[in-house]
């Protein structure tokens, strides 16, 4: 049996994938794919795995051994139930937003988060998929959710140092591949938002697709929209959208996103990039997109 486990990353369309598959867990059923998503992953089936690498204590560890014990019984149950696919989505397996705007960068600490995850699944795991998205746009979505949760608006030091900062979605995509030693799957948050059947077709390439899968498309959780306060120009209605970054800041930030994507076209070793399908024609890096929200966001607090 396949387990495949999607990572996210955070605003990039996760929590509305979660959405489409457990809409269509049934469906999906019966073509032998099974789901797990927020919904079982935070509701104590990782207990003790996803924690800040360096906050984590004995008790820690003894709930993560529990949890490892649990995760294998239950995929050796589905594959004895004849489930050919397991598809588990869990974002905040990456780390949290908080940790990122607190260091001013993508994941710091995702090594030590990703090997615990790793241990726990053990030889189960086959596969690893996340999706990337413009350096710009993604941080001004996650500083708009950090605002809506009462965090002062970014100063122009902070807002400098993510224009800034070299560790860019290629680095994440490198630690990934080498925590899990798996293939990992690759889509940009650009090309593939919404369509929800071409992702699971590019984290399950062998899954025959039902009939009957619905809302496809849809959209969850988009960004709040922040009021005039800082650096920037945030969103004042319509289409317009917080975006806190100078022209120039923003430049440099899709440069880097630019070459990222390069490099993911390129075809590196273990690496699987899936830019767009026939659902999407017009898909390209440099457009905007509707974008999830704050979905599950009370769960989250909880998984620092």
């Amino acid at each position: 049996m396949d387990v495949i486990l999607h990572i996210g990353a955070h605003r990039t369309g996760t929590s509305s994938l979660q959405a489409w598959l457990m809409q269509n867990e049934e469906v999906l059923a019966d073509t032998g794919t099974a789901v797990w998503g927020p919904e079982r992953t935070r509701a104590g089936l990782f207990a003790g795995l996803i924690k800040r690498p360096d906050l984590v204590n004995g008790e820690d560890e003894r709930a993560a051994r529990r949890a490892a014990t649990r995760i294998r019984m239950e995929i050796d149950r589905l594959e004895e139930a004849g489930v050919q696919r397991l598809i588990v989505s869990e974002e905040n397996v990456m780390g949290t937003m908080p940790v990122c705007l607190d260091h001013a960068t993508l994941y710091p600490d995702l090594r030590g988060r990703l090997d615990r995850v790793a241990e726990a699944f053990g030889p189960h795991l086959t596969g690893v998929a996340l999706s990337v998205r413009r350096s710009d746009q993604w941080w001004a979505s996650v500083l708009a959710v950090a605002q809506a949760r009462g965090a002062d608006a970014p100063g122009a030091r902070l807002l400098d140092r993510l224009a800034q900062h070299p560790r860019s979605w290629r680095r994440v995509v490198q630690v990934v591949r080498s925590a899990f030693g798996l293939p990992v799957t690759v889509w940009s948050f650009e090309g593939l938002l919404g369509a929800h059947a071409a992702q699971l077709r590019a984290m399950a390439p062998g899954a025959g697709l039902p009939s009957g899968l619905y809302e496809q498309h849809c959209v969850r959780n988009a960004a709040p929209r922040v009021a005039a306060r800082g650096q920037g120009a945030p969103a004042t209605g319509g289409n317009t959208r917080y975006m806190p970054f100078s022209t120039r800041q923003r430049g440099e930030m899709t440069l880097r996103y630019l070459e990222d994507l390069a490099w993911l076209r390129s075809a590196p070793p273990g690496v699987v990039y899936v830019e767009m399908d026939a659902e999407t024609p017009g898909a390209h890096p440099g457009m905007a997109a509707e974008e999830e929200g704050l979905f599950h966001d009370e769960q989250k607090r909880g998984l620092g």
